[in-house]
């Protein structure tokens, strides 16, 4: 179905209608029309055209970009009950500078509930059905296309020029790197972007990232950074250092295309191999050890009812890692209670 056309015989059914390859994910099913618009109306009559070419359609998430004759843009989104989805569509179009077209992603619900990554699904089909078609304005000369678009299908992080000076940039080692004209800090993808903050700017200039923030430890700027990325599904990564950050923004690009059993830890399935993950967490405790207090107590739950006297008569067992285990069985989870 991938680079169709759709032909009409009458002049109320829209023409030129491009669409994409469908997805199929555990039964839900995702493919995206686009189609050139210079009006409203022709939205509405794209719109209406979709919802009865695709029967039975859980949803039809649709995102246009207008341009009127004095460079106004006009610009909307429509979720259609898939929360997110349309802003997530206008953001492509926006990034892409894509104007007077009309985006509609149809999804068809299987009754397995997908989480995020159905709106890589949505993005994705959406960013293929533009591709087909002449949606995305040239720059330069028509070998050229503009730097947006280029840097999507390609390997290199883009980067806004408002982070010029950012000492992360000499960390992004493993992974080409330029600079464009770019909505967000970082273009790491067709799915994924950046925003670079530091607690320190944050801290001295709340507003911001959130004008309501008042300046406060950087443990209530966190958790407050945290509540508003949930809100607005966005993913925050806290990082120690420059190069932690840097990294980070490397493996997002590395891994665009790869499944996501690529970076998720292998553990097995049986007990032991259960155990001793769990186990090893603590510091200084090794896979030996594991094996150690498997064998003497025979379940976790008795591991962690033994006393600091009956872990000393395990082999290996020192008093610095008897006390670390203990401290990781008993240790309350928040040691300071907030008074509020």
């Amino acid at each position: 179905m991938s680079g169709e056309l759709s032909e009409s015989t009458t002049e109320s059914t829209p023409t030129n209608i491009y669409h994409s390859s469908r997805i199929k994910d555990r039964r839900s099913i995702f493919v995206a029309h686009a189609k050139r618009v210079e009006t409203k109306q022709e939205v509405d009559s794209f719109l209406n055209h979709i919802k009865i070419e695709e029967k039975n359609a859980t949803h039809n998430v649709l995102a246009f970009r207008l341009e009127s004759s004095d460079g106004t843009i006009i610009e909307e989104s429509d979720d259609d009950g898939e929360k997110h989805a349309g802003e997530r569509v206008l953001n492509l179009l926006k990034t892409l500078d894509a104007k007077n077209v009309a985006v509609i992603v149809t999804r068809w619900f299987g009754g397995i509930s997908l989480g995020p990554v159905r709106f890589e699904h949505i993005v994705k089909c959406a960013r293929e059905v533009l591709d087909q078609g002449p949606f995305l304005s040239k720059r330069g000369s028509t070998s050229s296309t503009s730097s947006s678009t280029r840097s999507i299908s390609s390997n290199t992080i883009l980067v806004n020029g408002c982070q010029r000076g950012n000492p992360i940039l000499q960390f992004i080692r493993n992974v080409p790197w330029e600079y464009s004209e770019i909505v967000p800090d970082y273009l790491l993808g067709q799915t994924t972007c950046a925003l670079f903050l530091s607690l320190k700017y944050h801290r001295l200039h709340p507003e911001y990232i959130f004008n309501r923030m008042e300046k406060e430890s950087h443990q209530e700027s966190i958790r407050e950074l945290t509540k508003l990325c949930i809100v607005n599904n966005f993913t925050i990564i806290l990082a120690w250092s420059q190069e932690e950050a840097g990294r980070y923004l490397e493996t997002y690009k590395m891994f665009e295309y790869k499944s996501p059993e690529m970076i998720m830890e292998k553990v097995e399935n049986d007990y032991l191999a259960k155990l001793t993950h769990c186990l090893t967490q603590i510091r200084s405790v090794n896979k030996t050890d594991v094996v150690t207090l498997s064998s003497s107590f025979g379940s976790l739950k008795r591991i962690m009812n033994a006393s600091s006297d009956e872990l000393a008569m395990c082999p290996g067992l020192g008093e610095q890692k008897i006390k670390r285990i203990k401290e990781a069985f008993e240790q309350p989870f928040l040691t300071h209670k907030n008074p509020n």
